[in-house]
């Protein structure tokens, strides 16, 4: 009879239930259980079972199959385990404790560390940096020496290119030789790497197999078009048109369009003059950073190209910061009075208004704290993210109302509802572009702690690691050797953050999890390459583990970030093609797309330089349409939203999905706003869509003089759209607040 029986899971459950399926939390330590104790059919029952504790036992390993698709935690310490693989059947596993157990070595833990992808605690300690490592950094790594071990001693002996018959015929041999030749890391992980490297080295025979399949597939595709076309031409059907529009772009346009760098305006500081034209230029040897300027008037002090810095090893990118903390007194914040009078008051001729009013205009970010500078550009604001189940009292409202800005040399954290700078985080000699916030999860004595992180970066191509709520930089990542133009963390993902530069590259780093001493480590994952400085990127939100969207000043562009694969360096994967490339002259490359952002799971929007609209694009469908041999493919417009008719550019817009609102200011100091309820993401609407209200810029007075206008850089919303957020050219932060 088994010892393990429907009865006794059910008393052995946390806190105790009347059926298998309603069971969180189970004990069955100390039990005396054996391998074939633990029966699949009865544990499949256990359908939300989250954590399992089977310590103290005679286990010697995990049977498969068990279906505990949920399970979060297993501890199976003190065991006789002889292998750990079969826990790759629990594919949600975050927290594993297997010590005590005579016959695992230590290359079953790396073993389990890269087979489980969620996997962030082992043995009480955080291993997210090291696991992430494990399997991206590492096989990255051995795959390069079995790529190399082929092209040494077996490509040379096949045909160009081999033929199926020939992979198959020496597969058995290359793995073996494989195993046996490749070398890598220390001896005690000898086993691994060999597991690793059989496994690497299969895959990659079948990847051979599967390229080989899809050319002689291709050739009969293509001997079957040219009979397709001649049996059209006699019977004079023009087939060949639908094949022309999918025809790869040429190496010249794909030439230009790496080549082509946007010419700004001179520094006014070196000459005192101020360039002013049409239309931008395009230049190839420009090789300063583009400053974010008017192509009619400038904006303010133009971004400056820091000097290089100088090289450094891959194991010293971080930089511990142990200096003193900023005080809270250094949080000097200007109130900017406001001229009642002239507050717009019209009755709104825009369809369901919503009713916002001016709550605080603040000057936050002042060089040396001077009340009188109106020439600091603020470049970007974010919303803290809210931590959910926070033990400290009304965590989520002080999150919620929290929004954290970047301009100058200076971070600033502000409370909406008071207008009061809570921290100030200050960087001589920075100018801070962009920033982006994360929630990262540290153990403290075996208890979870969520804390917000802040990152941010500017011209000196350093990406700042804040934690706001002690206002303390505790690292320093040296991401590129020139600025950084924009920031993105991936929301499946807490550790990986994109820093897109002037150096058209963006790079996927792991910033690890820091440790009560701030002590954490960095991985570069991944490096996209880019013909243009990118200006903002996105996750596309149904795959962003898959897919990373860039809006950048040489068009619209994707990639796949697909870890699992081996390639470190990636191409564009799809160059989005819209229809103001088609209109004027026709020159797409000289079109800067300068923002985007995904409204929904699908709907996504972004404007191009000098449209004077914004289009509404369906990613899905875009998809559907992409032919996989040509990078261009035509963006699925849905709608296109009337916007202001600038040349002005670098002007970002927001969405806010729980709202279904997007907002987008302009270059007058008017928030556009756009609500998108009822919208229709299978139906294209010809026509331009007008903005449901324009919230007009009111007339404040600084230093005694009122300020008609100024530029709208950047806007954001809380996720309730209680707050709204801009930022502008003119060191003004304004602070709306929705009754």
């Amino acid at each position: 009879m088994a010892k393990i029986t429907k009865e006794l899971l059910l008393e052995k459950a946390i806190p105790k239930h009347s059926k298998l399926g309603q069971v969180k939390k189970i004990n069955l330590s100390n039990l005396h259980l054996k391998t074939s104790d633990l029966d699949p059919k009865l544990f499949s029952q256990l359908r939300m079972l989250e954590e399992l504790d089977v310590s103290g036992n005679l286990l010697t390993e995990i049977p498969d199959n068990l279906g505990l698709v949920n399970l979060r935690l297993l501890n199976c310490a003190n065991n006789d385990m002889e292998q750990i693989t079969s826990l790759n059947q629990f594919k949600n596993l975050e927290d594993l404790i297997c010590e005590d157990n005579l016959y695992l070595t230590i290359c079953d833990i790396y073993k389990v560390m890269y087979l489980l992808p969620n996997l962030r605690r082992l043995n009480g300690k955080d291993i997210t940096s090291s696991a992430n490592h494990l399997r991206f950094v590492n096989s990255r790594r051995l795959m390069s020496l079995v790529t190399d071990l082929w092209e040494k001693k077996y490509n040379f002996q096949l045909s160009k290119p081999p033929t199926a018959a020939e992979i198959k015929a020496v597969e058995k041999v290359f793995v073996k030789t494989a195993v046996a030749e490749v070398k890598y890391g220390p001896n005690s992980l000898s086993e691994f790497t060999k597991w690793r490297v059989e496994m690497i080295a299969t895959e990659f025979v079948a990847s051979l197999l599967q390229h080989e399949k899809q050319v002689s597939s291709d050739l009969e595709g293509s001997e079957n078009e040219d009979e397709d076309e001649n049996k059209a031409n006699h019977t004079n059907v023009l087939s060949s048109t639908r094949r022309n529009t999918l025809r790869p772009r040429s190496s010249t346009a794909a030439s230009s369009t790496r080549n082509t760098r946007l010419h700004a305006a001179q520094d006014t500081t070196k000459s005192g003059k101020q360039v002013s034209s049409g239309r931008a230029e395009l230049s190839q040897n420009d090789t300063e950073d583009i400053s974010r300027k008017s192509m009619k008037t400038q904006r303010g002090k133009e971004r400056q190209t820091a000097p290089m810095a100088k090289h450094r090893k891959e194991d010293s990118r971080v930089e511990m910061k142990r200096k003193t903390r900023t005080t809270k007194r250094n949080c000097s914040t200007t109130p900017i009075a406001v001229s009642k009078e002239s507050i717009p008051r019209k009755k709104s001729k825009y369809k369901k208004s919503l009713v916002l009013e001016p709550l605080h205009f603040l000057q936050s970010h002042s060089r040396d704290d001077n009340p009188e500078d109106l020439s600091t550009q603020l470049w970007a604001c974010a919303f803290e993210p809210e931590i959910k189940n926070s033990q400290i009292p009304d965590a989520g409202l002080q999150s919620s109302r929290t929004v954290a800005t970047c301009g100058g040399d200076s971070v600033c954290i502000i409370d909406c509802e008071t207008g009061n700078a809570l921290h100030k985080y200050k960087s001589v000699g920075e100018e801070f572009f962009s920033l982006a916030w994360t929630t990262l999860t540290m153990i403290v004595k075996d208890q979870k702690r969520k804390l917000n992180v802040l990152a941010a970066g500017g011209q000196t191509g350093v990406v700042k690691l804040i934690h706001v709520k002690v206002n303390y930089c505790y690292g320093k990542i040296k991401a590129h050797k020139r600025s950084i133009s924009t920031l993105c963390f991936c929301p499946k993902r807490e550790t990986f953050l994109f820093t897109g530069s002037y150096d058209k590259t963006i790079i996927l780093w792991d910033i690890g999890v820091p440790d009560c001493d701030y002590n954490f480590r960095v991985s570069q994952l991944l490096v996209l390459k880019v013909c243009s400085v990118p200006l903002k990127m996105s996750l596309v939100p149904t795959c962003p583990d898959q897919y990373l969207v860039a809006a950048c000043e040489g068009g619209c562009f994707a990639w796949d970030i697909t870890l699992t694969k081996y390639e470190g360096k990636r191409n564009i994967k799809m160059e989005f093609v819209f229809p103001i490339y088609n209109k004027k002259d026709g020159k797409s490359d000289r079109y800067i797309v300068d923002s985007l952002a995904f409204c929904n799971d699908d709907l996504v929007a972004s404007k191009t330089s000098m449209q004077g609209s914004i289009y509404l694009w369906s990613w899905s469908q875009t998809l559907k349409t992409w032919n996989k041999h040509n990078t261009k493919v035509n963006a699925v417009i849905l709608r296109e939203m009337e916007w202001s008719n600038t040349d002005e550019v670098y002007i970002a817009l927001t969405a806010c999905p729980v709202e279904n609102y997007l907002i987008c200011g302009d270059e007058k100091g008017d928030i556009w706003m756009y609500e998108l309820d009822g919208f229709n993401n299978e139906e294209i609407t010809p026509g331009k869509a007008s903005p449901t209200q324009i919230l007009k810029w009111p007339a404040i007075k600084a230093q005694g003089e009122i300020i008609e206008g100024t530029l709208i850089n950047n806007v954001t919303t809380d996720p309730e759209f209680k707050y709204l957020v801009a930022v502008t050219d003119k060191n003004i932060i304004v602070i709306w607040k929705r009754t």
